[in-house]
C-alpha cells in the first residue's frame, strides 16, 4: 500500500472507530441516567456526555485531520440520544424526564457545542512575512 493510501485508510478508520465510540458512549450514557445513590440521583450520564463528547471530538479531528470529524460524532451521538428519548410502542422510555435525562441533554449538548466553538471559530490570519507580536505592550519594557 502507497503511503497515500495508507495515510487515507488510517483516517477513514479512525473516523469510523471515533462514530462507534460516540455510538457506544452516548448508548452508555443514556442507561445511566436512572443512576441514584440512595434516593438521591446522580447526574454521572450529564458529566460523561459532556466529557466524552468534547474528547471524542478532540480524537477524531486528531486522528483523521480534519475538523469535520466533530460534526461526525456530534451526528451520531444525537442520533442515539434522539432514539433513547422517545417512547416505544409499549410506552417505554430509556431517557426519561427528570434531573439525569435533563443533565443527560444539556451537558451532552454543551460538550459538542464547546468543541464545535474550538474547531470552527474564526481564527485571525496572519500575513506571511510578518513574525507574530509579542504579547507584551509596547509601552511596557520587560522585566529582566
Amino acid at each position: 500500500m502507497r503511503a497515500k493510501g495508507l495515510e487515507t485508510a488510517i483516517r477513514v478508520g479512525g473516523a469510523v472507530v471515533v462514530v462507534a465510540a460516540a455510538l457506544f458512549a452516548a448508548l452508555v450514557e443514556s442507561f445511566l441516567v436512572p443512576a441514584h445513590i440512595g434516593g438521591t440521583p446522580v447526574p454521572i450520564a450529564g458529566v460523561l456526555a459532556f466529557g466524552l463528547n468534547w474528547a471524542l471530538a478532540g480524537l477524531g479531528v486528531w486522528w483523521t485531520g480534519g475538523r469535520w470529524a466533530v460534526l461526525l460524532t456530534a451526528a451520531a451521538w444525537f442520533a442515539v440520544v434522539l432514539a433513547a428519548s422517545m417512547p416505544t410502542g409499549a410506552g417505554s422510555l430509556v431517557i426519561t424526564s427528570g434531573l439525569n435525562g435533563y443533565a443527560l441533554l444539556l451537558a451532552g449538548t454543551a460538550g459538542i457545542a464547546v468543541s464545535l466553538w474550538q474547531y470552527f471559530r474564526p481564527r485571525p490570519r496572519r500575513s506571511a512575512g510578518v513574525p507574530a507580536s509579542p504579547t507584551t505592550s509596547p509601552s511596557k519594557e520587560p522585566r529582566p
